[in-house]
């Protein structure tokens, strides 16, 4: 029985470690359960967890890690819904007319062979290179189409209703595996076998030589199944689902959760307030849009003792008037009241008099700045 237990030991430690990713920088990890929108959960972290049941599915999406304009592109993020914000570790700012050469390499955007952003899928190398070769004014009307396309929560709910579709048969099995699992783990866990009579103990030992039979039957079927549902779901951005599937295929605890490896790649890059208006909670919701528009308005500096150069700044006021207002839209037609979320707190404390508008730390008397050197507002007194 001690090698029994050894082997089901593994087994839960590979399925609790598989889909576990542990990224170079932190992004967005969004999980939910069936086709039901705005119930799914969303963390901000390097370590992206995939759902426990087998009918969940995954996105991950990442802030847009540059700004973009008419103008030039620069390699600070404005707008970011995630915190803490990152910043890079070397400034880059191009003019349009500077660039020659755009590639990707292991997860980077490089631009004349510099090092320049994370390869989010926002705006791909071979879009960068096309935009830099228009005209100043067929320049912004392309920008203003590619940006209009991170905001498209219809378009997401869409597809999780397609993934969920097409998945089903995988998951369903997938279900049923978990559940044989989890029957077999009691049955040898709680040493059940020693509180029944010999003559069943005998019986159950061949039953369950034949479940695992039937459970090897089952995995087959459900990665058969899973390969079946790739070839209809195309994806749109980069991935590795058929090696996983094919690593799946010989380790069983791999293949419970089918229905997340089949949506890799699937959802295209958005922006996470567009993620969260499609599928997340109101609460989740209004957290991100108010951090990406506090972003936008109270943006805070990099560290340097330097300015930022001029064309970076003109860069910056484009792309974050843009972002604003397609945020804007996205929010009214979720019935989101943007002055609702700035509304000013009430003192938590009877020494608080002012609070930081971006990150909302209140702060008492003779302050006038928070440590980021943004200007504080009075709190609201009842």
């Amino acid at each position: 029985m001690s090698e029994w237990i050894s082997v089901l030991a593994v087994f839960w430690a590979l399925w609790l470690i598989d889909g576990a990713r542990l990224a170079p920088r932190r992004g967005f990890t969004v999980v939910g359960l069936g086709r039901a929108a705005r119930r799914a959960r969303a963390a901000f972290s390097r370590l992206s967890l995939p759902g426990f049941l087998p009918a969940a599915w995954r996105i991950q999406m990442a802030d847009v890690p540059f700004a973009v304009s008419p103008a030039g592109l620069w390699n600070r993020p404005a707008g970011a819904a995630g915190r803490p914000a990152e910043f890079p570790a070397e400034r880059r700012v191009w003019r349009w007319s500077e660039i020659r050469e755009v590639g990707v390499a292991r997860g980077w955007i490089f631009i004349n062979g510099a090092r320049f952003c994370p390869d989010t899928g926002h705006l791909a190398a071979p879009q960068l290179l096309a935009l830099a070769a228009l005209p100043a004014a067929a320049r912004e009307a392309r920008l203003r189409t590619l940006m209009a396309a991170w905001f498209r929560p219809a378009h997401l709910r869409r597809r999780v209703r397609v993934l969920h579709a097409r998945t089903r048969v995988p998951a369903a099995l997938n279900t049923a595996g978990l559940a044989a699992y989890l029957a077999i783990t009691v049955y040898v866990g709680g040493d059940l076998a020693s509180h029944l009579a010999l003559e069943w103990t005998e019986r159950l030992v061949y039953a369950l030589f034949a479940g695992l039979a039937a459970l090897a039957a089952l995995h087959l079927a459900a990665v058969i199944a899973a390969g079946r549902s790739l070839r209809r779901l195309k994806p749109v951005a980069p991935q590795k689902r058929a090696a996983n599937l094919l690593s799946a295929a010989v380790m069983p605890p791999q293949a419970l959760r089918l229905r997340a490896l089949a949506g890799e790649g699937f959802f295209p890059a958005q922006h996470p307030v567009a993620i969260a208006v499609a599928v997340c909670s109101p609460a989740t919701r209004d957290q991100l849009a108010f951090q990406a528009l506090a972003d936008l308005r109270w943006p805070i500096g990099d560290g340097r003792d330097e300015p930022a150069p001029a064309a970076a700044t003109e860069i910056a006021a484009w792309f974050g008037a843009e972002t604003e207002r397609h945020l804007s839209r996205l929010l009214a037609a979720a019935g989101v009241a943007v002055p609702a979320l700035f509304a000013a707190p009430t003192p938590d404390a009877p020494a608080s008099c002012r609070y930081c508008p971006r990150c909302r730390d209140q702060f008492v008397d003779g302050t006038e700045r928070c440590p980021h050197g943004i200007a504080l507002q009075p709190v609201r007194r009842l």
